[in-house]
């Protein structure tokens, strides 16, 4: 009964603070009309339509401790909602390759978080196994590329991601926008900009396709002469693939949350968070940014080089913030050996029985021989160095051996 009357208690302020709200929105509507949307659009949409999909599910959360996660025993009960949304949402992430590198990082880093990774190229790329295609244009190598999706995963995936090798993806953010919506019905997600009248999504942010538009566009383009005969230049694979799905009523979606800003970014996070240290876009058709205008929920960002998607995946992955402190994590380590048993073992290893009767002398001697001095290190180090250079075909003149 005490909880019915707290819980009673707090809904009667929670209205009464609501009922304040309601009032100062439409104080601040009556005096400036465009305030509205900032001041009172307090919560993004998607947020509240994935929420009320969760709900359905008959699924209760709870926040994760990340002390006991990490370091105490696992005896929290459920799954992280993370691994829920992989299970739930299956993502199929396409990369362009052009650069064996980039794909290495991506393999090793977001990658990862797919549900499958599929690499595609038109060249053979010796140093990760990719899908090569020999189309004649650019549009032509993304139909083909969608084509064989279709006919290799189309019962298997709900969404299909597209991406170039330079492009970094949190594909947890992505099925935390999606996973309320039908992939059965028509959708076509990303950074739309329009250019010769044209709205469509900008390959250099990604875009995500519905299993389902999959499906209307290989029946559209049954055939690799017909995907060539429907675009035949290069560099404008994107373009044509917004004006095809126009022409099927299939249109973007404005992905951008309740404060204007993007998801999906064809820039890095560098231009994301200062675009005024930058000189603008070349490209006219492309929309300005506010200065640091980019969303919580942000899926992708591009220009990125390969050794920094290693470094963007540690941060996202491997570093935790504990808000509230650490315990668990700032205890020393159990020690299954003492610190007295590992110098008596190294002791019994170089041939003396009995430790206990070796001196202090003794015990620096035989470190000694095991180790060499400082010059002989050195030494070793230099010949070492030789020995690299001219493996790489560098003579001591600096002339690269024929």
């Amino acid at each position: 009964m005490l909880r019915r009357i707290y819980t009673f208690e707090k809904s009667v302020f929670s209205i009464g603070v609501l009922i304040g709200v309601i009032i100062a929105c439409l104080l601040i509507k009556s005096e400036n009309e465009t305030s509205i949307a900032t001041s009172c659009q307090i919560r993004d949409s998607s947020i509240i339509s994935y929420n009320d999909w969760f709900l359905k599910k008959d699924l209760k959360r709870y926040m994760v401790d990340y002390d006991l996660l990490s370091y105490g025993k696992n005896e929290q009960q459920g799954i992280l909602e993370s691994s829920f949304l992989y299970d739930s949402v299956r993502v199929l992430c396409v990369v362009f390759v052009t650069k064996g590198k980039n794909a290495n990082a991506i393999r090793n880093t977001w990658g990862r978080q797919c549900n499958r990774l599929v690499f595609f190229s038109t060249e053979n790329i010796t140093d990760i196994s990719v899908i090569q295609l020999k189309p004649k244009s650019s549009w032509h190598y993304l139909c083909d590329a969608i084509r064989y999706i279709w006919g290799s995963y189309g019962t298997d995936v709900h969404w299909i991601l597209f991406a170039p090798d330079d492009l970094y993806v949190i594909p947890e953010n992505l099925r935390y926008y999606i996973a309320h919506l039908d992939y059965n019905r028509t959708y076509y997600l990303g950074n739309d900009i329009i250019f010769w009248g044209q709205l469509y999504n900008d390959r250099e942010a990604g875009y995500v396709l519905s299993i389902e538009t999959i499906k209307l566009l290989q029946r559209k383009f049954n055939s690799s002469e017909l995907c060539l005969k429907s675009g035949r230049y290069w560099k404008n694979d994107d373009f044509y693939l917004g004006k095809h799905l126009s022409e099927m009523g299939i249109y973007p979606i404005d992905t951008k949350d309740n404060n204007g800003c993007a998801r999906f970014h064809r820039y890095n996070l560098n231009y994301v968070g200062a675009p005024h240290l930058y000189k603008s876009p070349i490209n006219k058709f492309i929309k300005q940014m506010n200065a640091g205008c980019f969303s919580e929920h942000t899926i992708t960002y591009n220009g990125i080089e390969s050794d920094k998607f290693y470094l963007y995946y540690y941060l996202l992955y491997h570093v935790k913030v504990f808000s509230h402190g650490g315990i668990l994590g700032n205890y020393p380590p159990n020690k299954t050996v003492s610190d007295d048993e590992i110098w008596k073992k190294f002791v019994r290893d170089e041939g003396i029985e009995n430790p206990d009767l070796v001196s202090a002398k003794q015990y620096y001697e035989l470190w000694e021989r095991k180790i060499p001095s400082p010059d002989v290190l050195n030494a070793f180090f230099r010949e070492q160095s030789r020995d690299a250079f001219s493996s790489d075909g560098i003579s001591n003149s600096g002339n690269q051996q024929q």
